[in-house]
């Protein structure tokens, strides 16, 4: 214990005390209520006793820093927190827009934003609280709903007896037969409510009303269940702050059974249905590496990753018989220091292993910086391929163009240049990741990623999909 006279107080810009800020997805597990400032509704990352900070996954332009403007905070549509808000700040990023709000009028009581919370989702769970919200949603999709969640419940009725059986025969069932014996059925009838579910999405898109309504009832419905299979659940909370981070790549890569018991193996497993073709890609963009390497046996090879995440596709080249025969010269970057970690570590042994034939390099960066053009790749030199497969869904088509163009123009003579979309098809992954996720990603077919090309000079373009069909990758050769 210390005594009175030891104790000590902070330093620094430490000594002004700051209210603490509480994470939204700990303080509201489950549904969090999000914040309706102007026409936008925002996402909560935390919230303090003065102020909030929020993500809307398409920025807001008529949210500046300085204005005054009231703002709500709400539970499935119903108001449990009100106050007016100055705008501190707000930046623009490829995910969306983060923006800071502090309380000009009001405070945060918890106890009471708590309560309120509680209560507002009772009522939306318990009776039609908003029926004009309710006629929105098109009954098509509520049908579906309903015959999604019937499909699912049927397998967890017949995989989750033990508590009605005697102790002594609790856990007797083999969880991988019971596994096994689900999984083939399951995915079939999965994908088929899947294509629906994209039919019927693709008609409430363009209508803002329909769509934010038709969303809030799968998060109400839908996402809850398919929250107990790992994918889902950290798909839809974003625990980074970003959709997609590397941890649901790695899940997709590893492609493991994960989970307690066999039914949240297997809603694990339709996650990795749907995120199938983010492994497929990183197979397709490893042959093209393997390709490139051994263009140049003099030197090594270039080769930048620009929103790497693990860089799986460096990994398992450096550990495949292709790398010894040619010689690379990795640079990976991204914006996630905890990805480029895992991906220095992961491949760090191959380089070493390799004796000097491969080198990775990795660079922490803004993307919304290297979007600017005041980013230190400006400096990098020419590279003879360059890949970004999973960035550009973020992105508008302007700036997805000039993205494409900077980046073909870092190309060496005969260098490659590999950009990846998700692809506008019947099968696409619109409905389970914008729908059950709130993971908003622009989908686009060929002519329109061949128009990102048109200013290139010297360049031979064509595209491909991966085998999945779901993600469309654009190819720039330079002349």
């Amino acid at each position: 214990m210390l005594a009175y006279d030891e104790l000590r107080g902070s330093s620094g810009r430490e000594i002004w005390y700051r209210p603490p800020r509480y994470e939204a997805r700990k303080l509201f597990p489950g549904t969090a209520p999000r914040l309706r400032a102007s026409a936008g509704l925002h996402h909560i990352q935390n919230i303090s006793l003065g102020g909030v900070a929020t993500m809307t996954r398409q920025p807001q332009d008529d949210l500046e820093a300085g204005q005054t403007l009231a703002i709500s905070i709400q539970q499935s549509g119903i108001p449990i927190f009100e106050s007016k808000a100055t705008v501190c700040r707000t930046e623009k990023n490829v995910f969306g827009a983060k923006t800071a709000f502090k309380f000009v009028d009001g405070f945060i009581d918890f106890d009471e934003l708590l309560n309120r919370n509680l209560h507002a989702q009772i009522v939306t769970r318990t009776s039609l609280a908003d029926p004009a919200g309710a006629q929105r949603v098109p009954l098509e999709y509520r049908v579906l709903c309903a015959d999604v969640l019937k499909l699912l419940r049927a397998y967890r009725s017949i995989l989750s007896p033990d508590a009605a059986r005697p102790p002594e025969f609790a856990n007797r069932i083999d969880k991988d037969t019971a596994f096994q014996a689900c999984e083939d059925r399951l995915v079939q009838h999965w994908r088929s409510l899947w294509r629906t579910g994209n039919d019927i999405a693709r008609t409430v898109m363009n209508d803002r009303e329909s769509r934010e309504a038709t969303k809030e009832f799968t998060e109400l419905v839908l996402t809850p269940e398919l929250r107990l299979g790992a994918i889902w659940d950290r798909s839809y909370a974003k625990p980074l702050g970003y959709p997609g981070d590397f941890e649901i790549m790695n899940q997709v890569y590893d492609w493991k059974r994960v989970g307690n018991e066999v039914y949240e193996m297997l809603l694990h497993r339709i996650g990795l249905d749907v995120a199938e073709c983010i492994k497929t890609r990183m197979e397709v963009v490893c042959g093209r590496i393997g390709e490139i390497s051994r263009r140049e046996p003099a030197r090594a090879v270039r080769i930048l990753s620009l929103g790497s995440g693990p860089a799986r596709e460096a990994e398992l080249f450096l550990a495949s018989p292709a790398a010894q025969n040619g010689r690379t010269e990795f640079t990976l970057i991204d914006q996630e220091q905890q990805a480029l970690r895992y991906a220095h570590e992961k491949t760090y042994p191959q380089t070493l292993r390799s004796q000097g034939r491969h080198s990775v390099r990795a660079l922490n960066m803004s993307f919304t910086d290297i979007l600017r053009g005041v980013s230190a790749m400006n400096a990098l030199p020419q590279q003879d391929m360059i890949y970004s497969v999973g960035l550009l869904d973020y992105l508008t088509d302007r700036r997805a163009a000039n993205l494409v163009r900077r980046l073909f123009d870092m190309l060496a003579p005969g260098g490659m240049l590999i950009v990846g979309n998700m692809n506008e098809t019947p099968m696409s992954n619109l409905w389970p990741m914008e729908f059950v996720t709130d993971w908003t990603l622009h989908y686009r077919d060929e002519p329109q990623m061949l128009a990102w090309a048109d200013s290139l000079a010297s360049a031979r373009t064509w595209t491909e999909t991966d085998p999945t069909g779901r993600v469309r990758l654009l190819y720039a050769l330079k002349g």
